[in-house]
């Protein structure tokens, strides 16, 4: 056999060699030849999943289109004292810039719980009034009609009409709709008249010209609940009751001979109403505002009103305390019939200038 007959047989070996191997999906022949496994054959079909569908394009943003949002303010605070509705209230973004948040118009300046109002009072009075007092032998003779007639404090006993009359009060609250007030009232008028007309007087008989001394003092007290049913941040309605305590005497005698004195002692229950309400409120809550008072007294056989009404003007001072001024008018009555042989009447009118403090 001829060299070139072997030489073609392995050519062509070699070259179905080449065929065989690039046709294969593996790396040896064992691997190509191998079965499908029968965890393939068994496994059910797995359906292609359809490919997501695009969201629709965003519109592009508009810089020049500017959102416009509302201020974001906290919550109003609670009425918890006298700067309740009166502290700025700033944004939550105060980078912003400053602002108030929503507040009434009008505040009315109140005393915090456990907080006081103390406060003085000069009341430019004119006093007026009657008194009879007759005991013993001499009263029964005025029974009788016999100097029988009630005395003018100011023109049978020469007492002064006008008057300057202080009072001092100090309230304390100890509830947000309760508190606890005292107030303190002297007065003290004297004269030296000479008399006009002849009149009996305690157990003495006075006559036409004769130089007296006479003396008026008193002194009232009060102590007692105010409760708030209504209280809002620009008014408020309070029902108040009052232990209400005179102390009164009326001095009349001839210097260096003989006198008399009438004693009146008053143990009598108060009762009334204040209303106050807010004017208006600056824009550093200073404010004005309305106060009106009028009490009934009662009990003891006698009878007393006390009225009163005003303008006052508040402005606020250093840590939450507040300092204020009032003007207005007053008018005050007692008046208690013992027997038809000793009583009194008493008034007291006029205007009145207080200065007080809240803290």
């Amino acid at each position: 056999m001829s060299l070139g007959k072997p030489y073609n047989v392995v050519v062509c070996l070699v070259f179905l060699l080449a065929l065989t191997t690039t046709g294969a999906h593996a790396y040896s022949m064992v691997q190509a030849a191998a079965p499908p496994a029968s965890e393939d054959i068994y496994s059910p079909t797995i359906a292609k999943a359809d490919p997501p569908a695009q969201a629709p394009a965003k519109a592009k943003a508009n810089p020049k289109k500017i959102v416009k949002t509302k201020p974001i303010y906290k919550v109003r605070p609670a009425q918890t004292g006298a700067y309740a509705y009166c502290e700025p209230v700033y944004k939550v973004k105060p980078t912003q810039g400053v602002a108030y948040a929503y507040r009434p118009k009008c505040v009315l300046p109140q005393t915090a719980v456990r907080g006081w109002e103390l406060d003085a009072q000069v009341m430019f009075a004119r006093t007026k009034g009657t008194v009879r007092y007759m005991r013993g032998i001499l009263g029964g003779f005025g029974l009788l009609g016999f100097y029988n007639e009630d005395l003018d404090l100011n023109s049978d006993l020469g007492l002064p009409d006008h008057d300057v009359m202080p009072m001092f009060t100090a309230a304390y609250r100890f509830r947000p709709n309760w508190a606890v007030r005292y107030s303190y009232m002297p007065m003290e008028a004297s004269s030296s008249p000479s008399l006009t007309r002849p009149f009996v007087f305690g157990n003495n008989t006075y006559t036409q010209g004769q130089n007296m001394r006479a003396k008026w003092e008193r002194a009232q007290h009060q102590v007692g609940l105010v409760y708030d049913p209504i209280h809002t941040y620009a008014s408020r309605l309070s029902i108040f009751g009052e232990y209400v305590r005179i102390d009164e005497k009326i001095s009349l005698g001839q210097p260096g001979c003989c006198g008399d004195t009438f004693y009146n002692e008053l143990n009598m229950g108060m009762a009334g109403l204040e209303f106050k309400k807010c004017l208006k409120t600056g824009p550093y809550c200073n404010t004005f505002s309305l106060e009106c008072k009028a009490g009934i007294a009662f009990f003891d056989d006698a009878f007393g009103s006390d009225v009163s009404s005003g303008i006052k003007y508040t402005i606020p001072m250093s840590s939450g305390r507040w300092g204020y001024v009032e003007g207005g008018y007053r008018y005050l009555t007692y008046k208690k019939n013992y027997s038809d042989a000793t009583r009194i009447d008493t008034a007291m009118d006029g205007g009145y200038l207080k200065v007080g403090f809240l803290f």
